[in-house]
């Protein structure tokens, strides 16, 4: 803590060297706003480039400090980066919305959301998310919409999301259709995600007596034999060898992998929406 700037504190974040951590306390009164300056001026050199702001034991923020936050937020700006806040409470929260600061200011709800953020729209970090669930095509709705909810989180239009959503759940129905059903033979899906493109991974244990079907399925697609209206996980996975820029399946005795890749759509066709 600072002695001239009761309320505010300025730490590094060692895994982030371009962002500093300011630490926010208290009543920001007009009484706060200089002492704060001369603190944000001292530490906040010219190697830091983005700032969050932790917000968590704020009580009250008057317009004198509101707009001096706007001052530094700029000033971060003029760098290329930026500050953001993170953590306050559903009060102040409020308030900033009927300030229209939340027009202004991203506001993250801690601080961990505001430092994941950095990292994917700065850094452009992969974002890596690993699902384990039973072997029930109850559960399958769930998994694609949480599934299409991250896409469009990430930046990924409408589109992609629909069309990712349907890769997910197609490759899931496949992996009820043909693993093991037994109470602990569960169903992984790995999602891999970054500004280009989206990696799924889904595995399941094998039924004995499906593998084999499953394998005339992957070589009637990969020689381009038409399936029969009957068979419908063939049909949902021609669909998903549609949808993705790659679709690869190792089918084994114990167990089957599908692999997908799905470009992000601008980088095949260079648009957006």
């Amino acid at each position: 803590m600072n002695d001239d700037a009761p309320n505010i504190e300025i730490t590094d974040i060692p895994s982030m060297p371009e962002v500093c951590l300011v630490r926010l306390n208290g009543d920001l009164d007009i009484d706060s706003v200089s002492a704060i300056d001369r603190c944000f001026s001292r530490h906040a050199d010219s190697t830091k480039k983005h700032a969050i702001a932790d917000m968590s034991n704020v009580t009250l923020v008057a317009s004198a400090a509101l707009g001096k936050l706007l001052g530094i937020k700029r000033r971060f700006v003029e760098r290329g980066g930026d500050l953001v806040l993170a953590a306050m409470s559903l009060e102040l929260k409020m308030k900033f919305v009927l300030m229209g600061a939340n027009k202004i200011f991203k506001i993250h709800n801690d601080l961990r959301s505001a430092m994941n953020a950095y990292a994917w729209e700065v850094k452009h970090e992969t974002e890596h998310i690993r699902l384990s669930f039973p072997s029930q095509l109850a559960i399958v709705p769930a998994v694609r919409n949480f599934v299409s909810q991250v896409m469009l989180h990430k930046g990924y239009n409408d589109r992609d999301s629909f069309r990712i959503e349907t890769i997910v759940d197609e490759i899931c129905n496949n992996a009820v259709q043909y693993g093991s059903h037994e109470e602990h033979d569960n169903i992984t899906l790995r999602i891999k995600v970054d500004w280009e493109k989206v990696e799924l991974d889904a595995e399941n244990i094998s039924d004995p007596g499906k593998g084999d079907m499953l394998r005339m399925y992957m070589n009637n697609m990969k020689n381009d034999v038409r399936i029969h209206e009957d068979e419908k996980r063939g049909r949902g996975l021609a669909l998903v060898k549609m949808l993705a820029s790659e679709l690869k399946a190792d089918v084994t005795d114990k167990g089957t992998m599908v692999h997908v890749t799905k470009l992000k759509e601008e980088q095949v066709y260079g648009i957006s929406d």
